[in-house]
This record gives structure tokens, sequence and C-alpha cells, in this order.
């Protein structure tokens, strides 16, 4: 393994005490660059020192469509800049991390059925990648629901920066599938046409991660970063259908697992040859931790 990445940002606001917004209907994360932006400072940091390698920009609900529930759509570049200045604080003393800049998707998560035209995502992401170009080492192009907007994503971060990630997220329980109903191995072979450094799975139970791994292995380089969560037991199972909503369908079906074992289900990505391993919804600085501790062993 070559990067462990950080924790998930939002849960961890809400943990702290800090109000967070509905990520379906308003701003998330976002409130906290507003409201409490030494919060994010702060989690960055806790990160470092928990030994990750690399820390993610919180601009991930910082897009145009999301900012306009709120009517602060004119505050794109301002908060996106915020985001990677905030960033940048943390790792003062620390110039070996990495801060990779974030292209999220442009509507709801697990929703692209929202995403506009290719004109439009192309607008978004040249003028993201703008702001973003001269102050972070790598573009992570991130939780991608379709194919369409990750291969957007991704050849528009290709004209910022020679690091690119594409992570792709899922639906169900078998992980084999995007929201938008097409397969992960599709996206794979796809995005292999173009000169990404890293292919990855986030936002999904941590087990349902471990089984997208022989699909993901077909890219160049593998990643994961998972929420910390497991399914349940098959016969708890339920079928809830092709067309529920994605987080019922996220969480629904999995629970809560402590660091510990989520560090052990990261063993298995990091032993099977994964290049970059990290957290998303639901871990904390003490998952990185526990990671960064059985890399020492």
């Amino acid at each position: 393994m070559k990067y462990l990445l950080d924790s998930g940002m939002g849960d961890e606001l809400q943990q702290r005490g800090f109000e967070v917004p509905d990520w379906k209907t308003s701003i998330w994360s976002v409130s906290a660059l507003i409201k409490s932006p030494n919060a994010v400072v702060e989690i960055h940091k806790d990160n470092i020192k928990a030994g990750c390698d690399v820390i993610i920009t919180n601009n991930y609900y910082v897009t145009p469509n999301i900012l306009r529930r709120e009517g602060i759509e004119s505050e794109f570049k301002n908060l996106t800049r915020l985001a990677i200045d905030l960033a940048e604080e943390s790792r003062q003393g620390f110039p070996e991390v990495l801060i990779a800049g974030s292209f999220p998707p442009i509507e709801t998560n697990f929703r692209p059925d929202l995403t506009p035209s290719n004109d439009v995502l192309d607008d978004y992401y040249s003028n993201l990648g703008s702001f973003i170009q001269q102050n972070v080492d790598l573009i992570i192009c991130e939780t991608m629901g379709s194919i369409r907007e990750g291969i957007n994503a991704a050849k528009n971060a290709l004209e910022f920066s020679d690091h690119v990630w594409l992570s792709w997220t899922n639906k169900g329980v078998s992980g084999d599938t995007l929201p938008s109903g097409e397969k992960l191995k599709d996206a794979i072979t796809e995005a292999n046409q173009l000169d990404i450094e890293c292919q990855l799975i986030n936002c999904c139970a941590a087990d349902i991660a471990t089984n997208t791994i022989g699909t993901l292995k077909k890219a160049k380089n593998f990643g994961i970063y998972a929420n910390s969560r497991k399914l349940k037991e098959q016969k708890s199972i339920q079928d809830l259908g092709e067309t529920v909503d994605i987080d019922v369908n996220h969480y629904a079906n999995t629970l809560p697992i402590s660091a510990e074992e989520y560090a052990k289900e990261a063993k298995i990505w990091i032993d099977e040859g994964a290049y970059v391993v990290g957290g998303c919804c639901t871990t904390r600085p003490e998952h990185i931790k526990r990671i960064a501790d059985e890399l020492k062993q």
C-alpha cells in the first residue's frame, strides 16, 4: 500500500456536536466551512496525527447545484478556496502529507438521475479545477454514481493534475452495481482508457467493498475507503428493490462496526494489494490510527 487516506468529515462533525444540515435537502458538511472552519482544521489535524498520508479537502458538497439550496451558489469559488486553505493550514509542520482536491458529483449523493448535461458538467469541473489546481497534490473524483459523470470528472481533472484518482460508489448488497444501474466492471473498463493513477470504491459497507476487489483489480491501481459498517446476517437482509432510496439501501441492510473491526477489513484490502486505503462515512480518526498501527506490525 502506498497511501493512507483520512476519515470522513460530515459524520465526524456531527460526532463532535456541530450542526450538519441534511445531505439530501441542504448543504451538509459545507455548513462547517461557514460556521465552524476551525472544526474542519481540527479534524484534518487529528487524521494527520492518526497517521494518514493524504487529507481530502472539505469541498465535497460545494457545488453550484447544492449551494443553490441555500441561495449561496455565488459562493462556489470562495468556499472551494476556503476548503483548500483549511487543508493547507492543517498540514503545516507535516510537509509530507498530501492534499487531495475533491471533485464531487454535481448533484445529491447517489442520484445520477439528477446529473445535468455533459456541457454543464464540463463547465462545473473546469471551473472547479481552475480553483484548486495550484494548491493540491492530486485530485480525487469521489462517489461517482454513473459512468458518464465519473468519466467526465476524470477527463476534466486530468486537465489540471497528473495525479487523478477516480472513486466509484455502488448500491445494494453485492457491490457490483453503480447507483445508475451500470456495472462496476464496465465503469472500471471505460476508465482504464484514461491515464488515471488509481480507481477506488467508497461510501459502502466495508465488507461490500471487500467483495469488489476482484473487479477493482482490473484497474491500474485500486483503493478502498468504505463506511464503518458491515452487512447483516444473510437471513436478515431485505430485498429492497431497484428503486429504493439509496440512503436506505446503504444502511437498512448493514450494521455499524468498531474501528478495530474496520481495520481488520482494511488489512484484507492491503494484503490484496490496495494502493490506497482510508475511511468514508462513519469512520473517525481512530479508524485511521488503527490501520496505521496495523501497518507498523
